[in-house]
């Protein structure tokens, strides 16, 4: 997929990008429907929590296997496209849901092919630019991905809301788009790898140095970014909340998307260790601002520089996974990097919950901003021992 000049082939990051665009306005029209939808059927805050947890354990398992795997099949695009189809079917009997149980069955399915498919399709995206463009591909991508949760979220509130559209009928419109998903991926074409590995390894140990301390410190940093429902409630605490969520959370994904692109082709010019430390900074930043700054007009600074701050860091995260590994184990990099932030980011959300109950709203901030200062300066002190990467 990367001519011998180097120059970029566009066609599989913009069919990855449309993949993704499609896949996440289909699951977005249903995330911010999901806990009412489980209320409506009785469950409690256990079960919802249950749902939660176990998909979210089985999206990081799922990311270390498949990624493993994919390095041992010396394919990508088989477990990605495999993964997409789980999620497409899971969405499929969601509609017919008349029960928590059947919602929990939709969730490990989806959770489960969201972990087979990421870590393959990032070595996938990974390998069809040219080293030159790792930020660029990935930026766009991101950027395409954060353009489907905006859309997403915005068609499920005016489905829901204005127009009064039933749950299943929103449902079965995210799975009608889901597997029309699967139209541009199947024209994906894989460049063969060039070198394979014989065994599994689920282990850091055989991966570079610097790989491994990058993954460690994004892990770091994964700790002190707790889920964007805190964010809402703070935002959200002592008003009348109405549509206020919503806006908040839009314009969150819109300077997110917006930002994405640009910020991957400033690290393929800059560096990636510059511009991730850069979102590391914005990061604790705006968590400093979340737990001190009152007002009306603050969180909807606060919700932008948030979403700035992503679009600084996700993509570029994985760039420099993609920069550090080398090709025949770069399904098992974005394996391990996946499977410890997604057990960094439920963790997380753990501690900040604990924090919250314990010392007040301010206390989770404050944790977000040290850990991710802290983060920044290990980074930093990596790009010391990492010059080539600067």
């Amino acid at each position: 997929m990367v001519d011998r000049s180097g120059d970029v082939v566009f066609r599989n990051v913009i069919l990855l990008g449309i993949v993704s665009l499609l896949q996440d306005i289909s699951s977005e029209m249903i995330h911010p429907l999901l806990p009412l939808f489980l209320v409506g059927m009785g469950a409690g805050s256990v079960i919802v929590g249950l749902i939660g947890g176990l998909g979210d354990m089985l999206n990081s398992l799922g990311n270390l296997l498949s990624g493993v795997y994919s390095d041992i099949l010396g394919k990508k695009k088989p477990l990605a496209f495999l993964g997409y189809v789980a999620s497409a079917i899971s969405k499929v009997l969601l509609v017919a849901a008349s029960a928590w149980e059947h919602v929990l069955v939709y969730r490990v399915i989806d959770r489960a092919g969201k972990g087979i498919r990421t870590s393959p399709r990032d070595a996938l995206l990974s390998a069809s630019v040219s080293p030159r463009k790792v930020g660029w591909g990935f930026g766009l991508h991101r950027a395409m991905d954060t353009s489907g949760a905006v859309l997403g979220s915005a068609l499920a509130f005016v489905a829901a809301s204005i127009f009064m559209m039933p749950y299943n009928y929103i449902f079965l419109i995210a799975a009608i788009l889901a597997f029309l998903a699967l139209i541009p991926f199947s024209a994906i074409v894989e460049r063969p790898t060039q070198t394979k590995t014989n065994r599994m390894s689920f282990h850091l140990r055989g991966l570079p140095y610097g790989l491994k301390a990058f993954i460690l410190i994004s892990t770091l940093f994964t700790l002190s970014n707790f889920s964007y429902m805190f964010f809402i409630l703070k935002a959200a605490k002592g008003v009348e909340a109405g549509v206020l969520p919503l806006i908040l959370y839009m314009l969150f994904n819109v300077s997110y998307a917006v930002s994405a692109f640009p910020f991957g082709i400033l690290s393929d010019k800059l560096g990636r260790i510059p511009v991730l430390f850069l979102g590391y900074i914005l990061f604790s930043l705006t968590c400093l601002g979340f737990s001190t700054l009152e007002g009306n007009v603050w969180p909807f600074i606060l919700f932008a520089a948030y979403g700035i701050s992503y679009a600084l860091f996700d993509g570029n995260q994985r760039a420099m996974v993609s920069d550090l590994s080398p090709e025949g184990s770069r399904g098992a990099a974005f394996g391990t990097f996946h499977a410890l932030t997604s057990v960094a980011a439920l963790l997380s959300s753990t501690i900040a919950g604990l924090l919250w109950e314990a010392f007040g709203t301010h206390a989770p901030f404050l944790y977000g901003a040290i850990l991710s200062s802290i983060s920044a300066v290990a980074l930093l002190s990596l790009g010391l021992k990492l010059r080539k990467v600067l």
